[in-house]
């Protein structure tokens, strides 16, 4: 058995559900032996609530599904919420005057209720693998799953989930967990286990390989042995993933406060090889990617990763913030340049452009990520460079990337252990900073944000006043406001 999986007695006795064996009613488990699981209310969105409870009242089915229902049941906060039902996405739209349809692979509504989106889907069916589609390239048939809106029924859609702990429904109504996949049973045992046979699934949709490790690494949970030893032999499929769907789901896995942990994982079943092996090209020149062991050297590459994404999780799971795709980036290529930055190499923005174009081209980060990286690399050396007074360093308190850069600084203290005399100085300008009525420009890649934020230092507002004309009594007159800045 793997050590590093700790796949448990019970998962190795139990299998996954049959999928093409449907059972005649859903199964209402509840451990105290009632016929129902109520969750607290209080802990669901009430914007969920009026979206289940208005399609409800147009005469249709509707839960609250997948994550929130399996965080709620776990007594855990849920991120987000989402609701199925069985109205098509036509007549969502018709329900909700403000909500709009997306997607072509999988067609949903997203109701919109201020600037919180509440993703509203359809019951699905498993897609059937037409005979056109062929077999792939070593000979296997092809179940690559390219489009899944294949309308269906409530249980249809929960056997066409991915994960047991991901395919439960919740009626607000009975207040009752509708569970067709055991989903109840594998949350009280800690087990991640795939709906049907995961050698399937995983063919069917690779990405499901990083979800699992995901939730594992997340829920503290153990991977089912079967679930493991197929993600072992189907981790090269991950390849055929979009390189868009694998960044997002890499920016997932960094920002769940479970980071170090995930990547530990994926290392040791081979699949972080496949998601990304010219970043993994990388550790290979300085001693390897490997997971931590007590006796290795803290300097090495390898050992800083490790401490960087450890940092990264302390603060995730301490502020419940999540970082700019920016200083994601940071931790996972500052190992890599951890000589350039310390030791005041002159040709620091050449090293980070040949340490990180290549691989991050490769996956497709995309660019403004890969930028502000830059200009937090660059300006975490100034920030550690021996402190001195000028007018220089307040101005790098005005760039709009420098609560990321101080937030890579306070990561740099953690996993590198050094003084944090430099971290203290910067935390104290950026707070007289924030008591300055004209504090300058403030917008973009500040570190609460969880989108790239901020491609370059913005452009200064013109000190020039904007003549405006005006035909009172012939004469120009000149406003008062400056030029906005475009």
């Amino acid at each position: 058995m793997n050590e590093g999986n700790r796949t448990s007695e019970e998962g190795q006795s139990s299998q996954p559900p049959a999928a093409d064996k449907p059972d005649d009613s859903a199964r209402i488990l509840d451990p105290a032996g009632s016929n129902r699981i109520p969750l607290r209310t209080a802990d669901i969105d009430p914007d969920a609530l009026k979206v289940v409870r208005k399609l409800l009242a147009s005469n249709h089915e509707a839960f609250l599904v997948g994550g929130c229902v399996r965080d709620l049941y776990l007594n855990r906060k849920p991120k987000d919420f989402d609701v199925a039902t069985s109205a098509r996405p036509e007549e969502i739209r018709r329900v909700f005057r403000n909500s709009r349809i997306i997607g072509r692979r999988f067609k949903l509504a997203q109701v919109f209720f201020g600037t919180k989106i509440m993703e509203t889907s359809t019951f699905r069916a498993s897609p059937q693998v037409s005979e056109s589609e062929g077999e792939g390239e070593d000979g296997r048939e092809d179940l690559l799953i390219t489009h899944d809106n294949e309308w269906g029924t409530v249980e249809e859609d929960a056997r066409r989930r991915d994960f047991t702990i991901n395919g439960l429904f919740y009626d607000i109504e009975a207040q009752t967990i509708v569970d067709y996949v055991d989903g109840v049973a594998d949350l009280d045992r800690g087990i991640i286990r795939t709906i049907g046979d995961p050698r399937i699934r995983f063919r069917e949709d690779p990405v499901r390989m990083i979800r699992a490790i995901k939730f594992a690494a997340r829920l503290d949970f153990t991977v089912e042995q079967d679930c493991w030893a197929a993600l072992l032999e189907h981790a090269p499929d991950i390849a055929r993933c979009s390189r868009a769907r694998l960044v997002e789901e890499l920016y997932k896995l960094l920002r769940g406060g479970s980071s170090k942990r995930a990547f530990e994982l994926m290392v040791e079943a081979g699949l972080f090889q496949h998601i990304w092996p010219t970043y993994i090209d990388l550790f290979e020149e300085v001693g390897g990617l490997h997971r931590p062991q007590r006796d290795d050297a803290r300097d090495l590459p390898s050992g800083l990763l490790w401490r960087y994404l450890g940092a990264l999780d302390d603060y995730v799971s301490e502020t419940g913030q999540t970082p700019s795709n920016g200083v994601i980036q940071t931790v996972l290529f500052a190992p890599l340049l951890d000589d350039e930055l310390r030791e005041g190499r002159p040709d620091l923005e050449g090293a980070i452009d040949d340490v990180m174009t290549p691989p991050c081209a490769a996956l497709g980060v995309a660019r403004r990520d890969r930028e502000l990286a830059r200009q937090i690399f660059v300006a975490h050396r100034r920030m550690i460079a021996p402190l001195k007074r000028g007018r220089g360093r307040i101005s790098l308190v005005h760039r709009q990337y420098f609560l990321d850069a101080l937030l890579f600084l306070a990561f740099s203290v953690e996993a590198r252990d050094i003084d944090g005399g430099a971290l203290a100085h910067w935390q104290q300008l950026a707070r007289m900073q924030q008591t300055t009525p004209e504090s300058g420009d403030k917008s973009g890649g500040g570190s609460g944000g969880s989108s790239g934020g901020g491609e370059g230092q913005g452009r200064k507002r013109s000190g020039k006043r904007r003549r405006k004309r005006s035909k009172v009594g012939g004469r120009t007159e000149t406003s008062g406001a400056p030029a906005r800045s475009e």
